[in-house]
């Protein structure tokens, strides 16, 4: 049965001062799932404690991508989640200092041998990606175009940010369908557009047909994102997992 999370770097700021009192307000709004974006200060056992505590389960951890090229740190990140039950490290983003032919292709390899590992721990890694990687380079490929071929031999798998996709031209059900089960993780969250800008939403409230991207992926766990808010980020999140809830069929 698949199940709703919320990545909760949308509730940054609660998080900074209350880890335990968002958790229990997440948990109280109906998602079943939390996708990590640091520790906040509290190592695994403190972690494990609050999501057993709130009856919230790991869906994912976002991993810096520095942490890839130390060893020691790796083995600390796959400890931790090992200790709170997560089995997916996802790097959330690079820099610009990424941003081109040579050094995409390094971040492939980096990639790959980071998911050697990983998967030898028993879990599994991804990346995340934003609109920059769907930017032309200079030879006319992509940045996405260099990851999703250079990795294709390796455990790497992908987080589809479905409002980064649409917002860059890209068809979010054909890559679903091509990528399948490389597609490990998905983040949802609705486009509302005003003019010629554009902004992340609650579920349900903006243009794209979240449902049918909902249908097409095969994701253990959707995972619920929102950047933009009109009023208090934790309180403005809270409908969303209804709505995804019922495209579930829950």
């Amino acid at each position: 049965m698949r199940k709703v999370a919320l990545q909760l770097y949308s509730v940054k700021e609660s998080m900074e001062k209350d880890v335990a009192g968002t958790l229990k307000t997440v948990s109280e709004h109906g998602y079943e799932g939390v996708q990590l974006a640091g520790d906040y200060g509290k190592d695994g056992a403190e972690w494990k404690a609050m999501l057993d505590e709130y009856g919230l389960k790991p869906a994912g951890m976002h991993t810096p991508v520095e942490l890839l090229q130390d060893e020691q740190t790796l083995e600390k990140q796959i400890d931790f989640s090992k200790t709170i039950g997560n089995d997916k490290l996802i790097v959330p983003f690079v820099d610009e200092s990424w941003r081109s032919k040579e050094k995409y292709e390094e971040l492939a390899q980096l990639l790959n041998q980071a998911s050697i590992k990983v998967q030898e721990a028993g879990l599994l890694l991804g990346y995340h990606h934003h609109d920059f990687e769907f930017t032309p380079l200079e030879n006319g490929e992509t940045g996405w175009d260099i990851l999703e071929r250079e990795t294709a031999s390796h455990p790497v798998h992908f987080e589809i940010d479905v409002y980064w996709t649409e917002f860059s031209g890209v068809n979010t059900i054909d890559m679903l369908k091509r990528l399948q089960d490389k597609a490990f993780s998905i983040h949802l969250k609705d486009m509302i557009v005003d003019g010629t800008e554009k902004k992340s939403g609650q579920v349900g409230a903006g243009v794209l047909n979240l449902e049918e991207m909902v249908r097409h992926s095969s994701t253990d766990w959707v995972v619920v994102e929102q950047e933009h808010f009109d009023y208090e980020p934790l309180e403005e999140v809270g409908p969303s997992a209804a709505v995804v809830k019922k495209w579930l069929g829950e």
